[in-house]
């Protein structure tokens, strides 16, 4: 039996039964005389926040917002100029004005990775004076799902409906003759002789309602719809365009989102997507020339332009501007819009900074005094008696 004492000639005592002592010693509480004994209390160094004066101030006066993978936008011109984009508002305002297409149906899907910056410029398209001369009605769908439960389709397209005007009595009308009709038909007997026996359930009826007042409704109009944010799980993957295919598979009216959106008008629809899987644009549009691709920004200034006007809305002052400070703003943010806006709600620290603050170390260095011992500056847990 090895000895209890760990410094016995043995010296490979049983580990288990001295870690667990050791356990016991730390989980003790402190001894009050051995407290008085202690002549210099111990300091932790309060953790330094980083965030800028202009955020805490926000947070301050009330909670913040909570961020979400998934969120509702509206068409409101974001806070922020915009910059970088310059080619891809021309590209989209081609796709919107072309006189030599004004009469026929289009669509373009606008993909692109998370923050990269595709509801800043829809926005900014959908705001357009020289868009909004030639469009209306122009409609913005936010494609958050909603959390009642109804059909995905069914509550789009009742967004789109409530985008043109106060449609409560409306939609209520369909629902609830949707609902009725298809009672009605559950309550026949299934040998009713010739003819089709409808067994289309209540969400198709009002589904197929739903577009046909929606195509009344656009009917001989110019119209601009967006769709912002759509996923796999949306089932909003349907081509709008007529498709010949279709009406030989189905005769039936309002069988396909398309029967929604009149042809003929000039009418437009965009999307925008993140599509990880690279599928689901392809099944918004007809051909592959209508899928736009939007890339993070390449060009420096604009990152830096970006994030200065938010350091600014933050009531901090920018860092220098210079080569380096750019770079590094540029690798930190991989050119992403939103990435540089995040960025800038931290108090600006470059790793080159060399301004001093008020014990000598430079800027943003939090590293203790070299003759300050470890417990004294709170980087570890005091020991215990």
């Amino acid at each position: 039996m090895p000895s209890d004492n760990p410094q016995n000639g043995g010296l490979k005592g049983d580990f288990k039964e001295r870690f667990s002592i050791q356990c016991k010693n730390w989980l003790a509480p402190p001894n009050p005389k051995e407290e008085e004994k202690q002549e210099t209390p111990v300091v932790l160094t309060p953790v330094k926040i980083h965030l800028a004066a202009g955020v805490l101030k926000k947070r301050e006066e009330g909670p913040a917002d909570i961020e979400e993978d998934r969120v509702e936008t509206n068409s409101e011109l974001p806070g922020q100029t915009i910059h970088g984009f310059d080619n891809e508002i021309k590209s989209l305002k081609n796709f919107l004005l072309d006189q030599k297409v004004c009469k026929e149906f289009k669509s373009l899907v606008i993909v692109g990775e998370y923050g990269v910056g595709k509801t800043a410029l829809c926005k900014t398209i959908f705001n357009d004076k020289d868009v909004k001369n030639v469009y209306a009605p122009r409609i913005w769908v936010s494609m958050q799902p909603s959390n009642d439960g109804e059909d995905k389709k069914i509550s789009i397209v009742k967004r789109i409906l409530k985008g043109l005007g106060d449609k409560s009595l409306l939609l209520k009308t369909i629902h609830d003759e949707a609902v009725e009709e298809a009672a009605k038909n559950l309550e026949r007997p299934n040998n009713q002789g010739a003819g089709e026996i409808d067994r289309e359930t209540a969400p198709e009826k009002e589904l197929a309602a739903l577009l046909y007042a929606l195509h009344l409704n656009l009917r001989w109009k110019k119209y601009l719809i967006v769709f912002d944010d759509v996923r796999e799980e949306d089932n909003w993957n349907e081509i709008l365009q007529e498709d010949e295919e279709k009406l030989k598979k189905e005769n039936k009216w309002g069988k396909y989102l398309s029967d929604g959106f009149p042809k003929g008008s000039g009418g437009r629809v965009i999307y925008t997507t993140r599509d990880e899987k690279k599928t689901l644009a392809k099944k918004l549009v007809a051909e592959e020339h209508e899928i736009h691709r939007l890339w993070p920004l390449t060009d420096t200034e604009s990152v830096w332009l970006i994030y200065e006007a938010e350091v600014k809305r933050n009531d901090e002052e920018p860092p220098r501007n210079d080569k380096k400070c750019k770079d590094e703003l540029m690798n930190k943010s991989r050119g992403l819009p939103l990435a540089a806006i995040l960025l800038a709600t931290l108090v600006p620290v470059f790793v080159d900074d060399e301004k001093p603050d008020q014990n000598g170390s430079t800027h943003g260095t939090t590293e203790p005094d070299n003759t300050s011992t470890p417990e004294e500056t709170g980087t570890i847990p005091p020991r215990q008696p």
